[in-house]
């Protein structure tokens, strides 16, 4: 691949706004970026001029590609094949929406395992993948359907080795019930401390991070403090524990997507379904959270649960717009999608930021300017794998 000289009006780069814009890349790799007056344009390059406002790619912490809503589907052998398809045409959509990378937390048979893997091959294009394969979870507990079931800390321990060997990148406990689970409080915690601390040492200790599922208070008091890496979803989390989160670094993957959805399609095919009006009901306080994680510092990973119940992959990008109603600036809400991302799935020296040495991966962005109207990114854009258009 030749060199590629492109230019453009606005920039964001992952750490600032840049207008009057240059990007220098060679074969996928960004060689300088900076003002077009700064960067200097070879003779042997290609201009390339880019039409809307450019970004980095996005990144999306919580994805199930192969779907997480899984009761009664048909996984006998023959549906191994269809079913790995079906998670390569969901990356895709993902793509679609403007996500470079994910992070899958849990397929039925661990089958994102094969989706990783054919999109690293090469075998077909897709975003970067990262997974899980299964969670880890009790028997009878949460995400079953996508989990190996675990009781007591040594079965944790056994069963957070399993999935690694069997080739997971990151380790998804289900820490709690979902916010319509029965129990003592909204979200019930499912993990003994002791589980929890057996899970995060031993994931740790091969050298991958741990993501919790936890909507309740117990729940996500008891991982922060064993130790994991980023609490997804964190519905009922109280101050203490964001000032705690904030203090460790430990991330939240909100994922405002998945009430969002489960309300606005969920409830519009069946208005007296007691689930999707309890979603309801948690709505403004998800949002409450990440506006305090925010103002506390506590690091926010964009995240989605696409994949989950009525939350669509190709719509990724309109958790950005939810993000900024919580409360966020765009700003913050396209840091969370590209820094904070690209650092809790340790795809910084690659991702994340657009600057000398980095992917030449972008988003264009040509429905309007999302820094001045978030809801822009739902128009058309163009994207650019490894300095490569997307058709």
């Amino acid at each position: 691949m030749s060199k590629v000289y492109y230019t453009g009006r606005k920039l964001f780069n992952g750490r600032e706004i840049i207008e009057n814009f240059a990007l220098l890349a060679e074969d996928g790799k960004l060689l300088a970026v900076g003002r077009e007056s700064e960067v200097a344009c070879p003779a042997d390059a290609v201009r390339t001029p880019l039409e809307g406002v450019v970004t980095p790619g996005l990144i999306d912490c919580h994805v199930h590609l192969i779907g997480s809503d899984m009761d009664g589907m048909d996984v006998s052998p023959r549906a191994t094949a269809r079913l790995i398809c079906e998670g390569l045409r969901n990356a895709n959509l993902l793509l679609s929406a403007g996500v470079v990378a994910c992070r899958d937390l849990g397929s039925i048979e661990g089958y994102s395992l094969g989706v990783r893997d054919a999109i690293d091959q090469g075998t077909v294009r897709g975003p970067k993948v990262q997974t899980t394969g299964l969670a880890v979870c009790v028997t009878g507990g949460h995400g079953g359907r996508i989990g190996l079931e675990c009781d007591g800390a040594d079965e944790i321990v056994k069963g957070v080795r399993t999935i690694i060997k069997n080739g997971a990148d990151v380790v998804k406990i289900m820490a709690s019930g979902g916010v319509n689970s029965p129990g003592p409080e909204p979200g019930p915690c499912e993990l003994t401390e002791a589980e929890f601390s057996a899970g995060v040492e031993a994931a740790h200790a091969m050298g991958r991070k741990v993501a919790i599922h936890a909507h309740g208070n117990t729940a996500i008091r008891r991982g922060v403090w064993a130790g994991v890496d980023s609490v997804e979803h964190g519905v009922f989390m109280t101050e203490d524990i964001m000032d705690e989160m904030a203090r460790r670094g430990t991330y939240l993957v909100p994922t405002l997507s998945a009430p969002y959805y489960a309300v606005e399609e969920g409830l519009r095919q069946d208005p007296d379904n007691p689930d999707h009006l309890r979603s309801k009901s948690v709505i403004q306080r998800h949002r409450d959270v990440l506006k305090q994680c925010a103002e506390k510092g506590v690091p926010i990973a964009f995240g989605t649960d696409a994949g989950n119940t009525f939350d669509p992959y190709d719509k990724a990008n309109f958790e950005l717009v939810l993000m900024v109603e919580a409360g966020l600036t765009p700003l913050a809400a396209f840091t969370s999608a590209t820094v904070g991302a690209a650092d809790l799935m340790d795809l910084s020296d690659r991702l994340g930021t657009l600057e000398a040495g980095k992917n030449a991966t972008f988003v264009c962005w040509q429905g309007g300017d999302p820094f001045e109207d978030i809801r822009s990114v739902t128009g058309a854009r163009e994207i650019y794998l490894d300095g490569r258009k997307v058709q």
